[in-house]
């Protein structure tokens, strides 16, 4: 007697065909934006977990000293940037604020810096 053949396994995620969900959606006019402060010495830490994030967002430092960075990614993705600095803020001590700040421009990073 031969054995029965056995039941083909399910291919993985990535081979298995995509659901077509609708058209995409339309491009934002703008970026979301968030400020970070965080010690300086933190900040290549800091790097190192948003690329751990799949690059959720990426940063430009706007001060050095204390860092002050500004916080660039797209607005359909601001619950999963929120969510991921939620988890990162157990490892890193930074304090997270609202852009724009008043005093601050919006081109504050085209801006000459000393």
């Amino acid at each position: 007697m031969g054995t029965a053949p056995r039941p083909a396994a399910a291919p993985p995620p990535a081979l298995r065909g995509r659901r077509r969900t609708g058209p995409p959606p339309r491009p934002p006019c703008r970026s979301g934006r968030l400020l970070l402060r965080l010690a300086p010495e933190h900040v290549a830490l800091f790097r190192f977990l948003l690329e751990a994030y799949d690059n959720c967002a990426y940063f430009t430092v706007l001060e050095r000293r204390p860092a002050l960075l500004k916080l660039v990614f797209s607005p359909q993705r601001e619950r999963a940037v929120r969510r991921a600095l939620a988890e990162m803020s157990q490892s890193l001590p930074f304090r997270v604020e609202e852009w724009p700040l008043p005093g601050l421009p919006d081109s504050a990073d085209t801006a000459a810096r000393p």
